[in-house]
């Protein structure tokens, strides 16, 4: 029975219109192929399990428009013909030639119009109900994109309890963590997923935490000024925000300990900009890639052993001894290969031009070029993407997508324009949506002064409510969309008429929670702003997960947009 409802859900459309049952019975399965030591059959139901409802409505709707601009569309040979004069088109009729002409043309119009329609998903697993199958199909996907990238795949374990609650309570619900490594360095030569599962009696209180930190936020900044005027209550009211602070610095640390040892795996591959050390780099990397397989091939470990240690080789200058044992010790049973596993990777790490290792100059200041570390994209589960994962690394850059079937549909449409793992972005003109609401008019001075002076050539709207029509005909129209005021911006445009754009624009929004994920009701999955961008086409969403301070939020928006 239970492997009917498998195949039923694995065909057409159905899962992603089943809604959370649909989502509940594939983690369910992924964490029993996981239990029975299944770990790429789980792999294969994680990754459908995130696929959610709302990609495939949006990407139906495109190809929806898409149709309709090609009916409306005329085809080369009806433009020819249009154009012949009388002569023309009496001498069309005895002219076989023109008329072979006429017709490929028309034929390879109708061929490239049934090739388009034919792709009307994202979603490269549908109808493969065999789990293998669609490992070997998630491999060829990830071997599209950009060699240079580590994408990462998070997932929460089932909570069947939780199916029907309310969102606080399917967040503070704690559950397993499933880690799965989809690309990484060596995955040319070893494409297959690897996939860990983090668990333990800590995990009830980390989810607990998480889901309130926002809720904590909110009541201490939510206060009546007039009640906070005199000098000892406002120094009460920055205590509190103090207190508050090192206790979410506190949950971080708790975050990163509960991955302990592998929470170096949120680290991308490390380059040098072109010179001679980026050559030493590369060399050196290689040479502890052959120990590795020597190790490897010497004592018969499988391919996730190799790949683990391999990319432990690779950061080991970042591991501590205690972090190279640990490691060591989840990787075999045996004590001698434990051992000399250890003595591999200290053995690397104590080498001379090892990375990190850079010459000072006599003053404690360190000299020649400094390490770079190539994007990590992180796959996130809807039920965790309230989590900080960004802060386990803060030295990493790193870009969320909520599945995998989305990084790919937008690497198909950038993947060409795609430079050594970056989309170069060329904004030649911009708009600004600045206090929409007019009640925040220190926020307002002070990003007006900011693109005033930095950027005078932008479209601004200041202190007033935009049109749906404005956002959709103007500033959606620009290479880059930046909002700055309360929320995410959706109270002045519905997020289905964002779906239905073609964008090609940066968006930033500046707001409190403006790419938190919330929910419409029980029973249904969690919109974002960044989901109705993402169907859009948009390139590239930075937005905020809390809400913060009109000062801070002022600041971080100019500081980016500095750098930019």
């Amino acid at each position: 029975m239970e492997e009917d409802i498998v195949q039923y859900l694995l065909k057409d459309n159905v899962a992603v219109n089943t809604g959370p049952n649909a989502k509940e019975f594939f983690l369910d399965q992924a964490e029993n192929e996981f239990n029975n030591g299944n770990l790429l059959n789980s792999v294969f139901y994680q990754v459908r399990a995130l696929y959610q409802a709302s990609e495939e409505r949006y990407f139906q709707i495109e190809a929806k428009l898409k149709c309709e601009q090609g009916d409306n569309k005329p085809t080369l040979a009806e433009k020819l013909c249009s154009e012949m004069n009388e002569w023309e088109k009496e001498d069309l009729k005895s002219n076989a030639f023109m008329q072979y002409v006429v017709k490929k043309l028309s034929n390879g119009k109708q061929a490239n119009h049934n090739e388009k329609s034919k792709n009307t998903t994202c979603n490269f697993l549908q109808n493969i109900i065999e789990p293998l199958k669609g490992v070997q199909k998630i491999e060829e996907i990830c071997q599209e994109l950009p060699k240079e990238w580590t994408i990462l795949q998070l997932c929460k374990g089932p909570r069947t309890e939780t199916t029907y609650s309310v969102y606080p309570q399917i967040h503070e619900l704690d559950a397993s963590i499933y880690l799965t490594v989809l690309r990484h360095v060596r995955s040319a030569e070893y494409p297959t997923p690897i996939c860990l599962r983090f668990s333990g009696p800590e995990q009830k209180e980390l989810f607990r935490k998480y889901a309130n930190i926002a809720k904590q936020f909110r009541q201490c900044i939510n206060v009546d000024p007039k009640e906070y005027n005199t000098k000892e209550s406002k120094k009460l009211y920055w205590d509190m925000l103090s207190e508050l602070d090192q206790y979410i610095a506190q949950v971080l640390k708790e975050l990163k300990n509960f991955f302990f040892p592998w929470s170096f795996l949120f680290t991308g591959q490390p380059y040098i900009r072109p010179s001679p050390e980026a050559n030493a780099l590369m060399t050196q990397q290689k040479k502890a890639f052959a120990s590795v397989d020597d190790f490897c091939n010497e004592y018969r470990w499988a391919v996730q052993e190799r790949v683990l240690l391999s990319l432990t080789a690779m950061n080991v200058d970042a591991l501590s001894e205690l972090e190279i044992h640990a490691i060591c010790a989840l990787l075999t049973s045996s004590v001698r290969e434990k051992s000399n596993a250890a003595k591999l990777l200290l053995k690397l790490q104590n080498a001379p031009g090892a990375e990190g290792n850079v010459e000072g100059d006599g003053n404690g200041a360190t000299t020649g070029p400094s390490t770079h570390h190539y994007p990590v994209i992180l796959i996130v589960d809807e039920r965790l993407d309230h989590f900080f994962w960004e802060e386990i690394n803060t030295q990493q850059e790193f870009c969320r997508v909520n599945s995998l079937q989305c990084l790919w549909r937008l690497h198909c449409l950038y993947g060409e324009r795609m430079h050594r793992g970056y989309l170069p972005v060329n904004i030649v003109d911009g708009a600004c949506l600045l206090n929409p609401d007019n009640n925040l008019p220190k926020t307002e001075t002070r990003m007006r002064s900011f693109f005033e002076y930095w950027l005078p050539h932008w479209q601004r709207k200041v202190g007033q409510k935009p049109t749906q029509d404005e956002l959709l005909k103007d500033f959606f129209k620009r290479s880059c969309y930046v909002y700055a005021g309360h929320g995410s911006g959706l109270q002045y445009i519905n997020g289905k008429y964002i779906a239905r754009q073609q964008m090609d624009c940066v968006v930033f929004l500046f707001g409190c929670d403006s790419s938190r994920l919330h929910s419409n009701g029980l029973y249904s999955e969690l919109v974002g702003s960044h989901l109705y961008y993402h169907a859009a086409k948009c390139p590239t969403l930075v937005g905020t997960l809390m809400p913060g301070l009109d000062a801070n939020m002022d600041g971080v928006a100019t500081e980016i947009l500095s750098r930019w």
